[in-house]
């Protein structure tokens, strides 16, 4: 684990060298991963090649999920690289109520982030992220979505995805921070003494008594938030159509229930039968050129 953490933390370096060695370096560094993973030298889920970790910084909340899939590189790049296609999968996570994207010379997405259940987009805090594929070889892409601002001051959010083929397989890292704020901050201290004391995350820490627990508070929250992203990702990249990947994402999520369980199943397909309906809609307006809640465009 030690070693694992010595690559990540490598890896905030990188962002000042020239792009050719920085696709080298971050090959070589994802490549180490993808070694951890497979010979289990780096804590896994459910002995699944899956590992996640989180932490805190000055207030910047930071979690990331490593993985490695049987999948085609050329393929995942394809499905991966336009706003269109990520409005596909995003939506599946518990909290976001829609997702609407702009294509142009710059493009952007926005996710409309709510509550558990059913919720209109309009109620919902839009997001409004800058999309941009970064880097593309053969072998190696990256891709950042960053938005200034978020609920209740909140800023710098940045989600990452990175790619790397390694043969016949694919490591996969997405990894999401923001900065906090003190009206987050006293918000989460709220919910964490109350609906949320129970909650936990996937790292494991030793206790007081040297015995491993898993964590709790704020790292357990979002690394819960960035394992339900990660989990739509790996589903669109295996399922064909709307129906079929929000079944299978519910049922991923149930196997990590201890961590993600919040509504039942039916609760959740009838919620996003609906959340998806109302995205498309206002993706149509947007299409249009009009405000995604100018609801007077849906009679014409």
């Amino acid at each position: 684990m030690k070693k694992l953490i010595h690559i990540i933390i490598v890896s905030f370096v990188w962002v000042s060298l020239p792009s050719a060695i920085l696709a080298d370096t971050r090959f070589a560094e994802l490549k180490n991963i993808h070694q951890l993973i497979k010979n289990k030298r780096t804590p896994l889920l459910q002995n699944q090649p899956l590992t996640i970790q989180s932490k805190i910084s000055d207030n910047k909340l930071h979690a990331e999920v490593f993985s490695v899939k049987p999948y085609a590189f050329s393929e995942m790049v394809e499905k991966l690289s336009n706003p269109e296609q990520w409005c596909r999968f995003i939506t599946l996570h518990l909290n976001i109520k829609a997702c609407v994207y702009r294509s142009g010379s710059e493009q952007s997405l926005s996710f409309f982030a709510g509550r558990k259940f059913y919720e209109s987009a309009e109620d919902a805090y839009e997001l409004k992220y800058r999309f941009e594929v970064e880097t593309v070889t053969e072998q190696y892409f990256k891709l950042s979505l960053s938005a200034e601002e978020g609920p209740f001051g909140t800023q710098d959010y940045l989600i990452i995805l990175e790619l790397l083929k390694v043969k016949n397989e694919v490591v996969i890292h997405m990894s999401l921070s923001y900065q906090s704020s003190f009206s987050s901050r006293l918000g989460t201290s709220v919910y964490l003494s109350t609906i949320g004391a129970d909650k936990v995350g996937f790292s494991q820490i030793k206790n007081m008594d040297g015995k491993l627990e898993y964590i709790q508070g704020i790292e357990g929250i979002i690394e819960r938030n960035v394992m339900r992203y990660y989990l739509a990702l790996s589903v669109y990249l295996d399922a064909d159509e709307n129906h079929q990947m929000k079944a299978a994402w519910f049922d991923a999520t149930e196997k990590f229930a201890m961590q993600l369980h919040e509504v039942e199943r039916a609760d959740y397909l009838e919620a996003k039968k609906q959340e998806f309906k109302q995205q498309h809609e206002m993706q149509q307006r947007v299409d249009k050129g009009i405000s995604v809640f100018d609801l007077s465009s849906d009679t014409e």
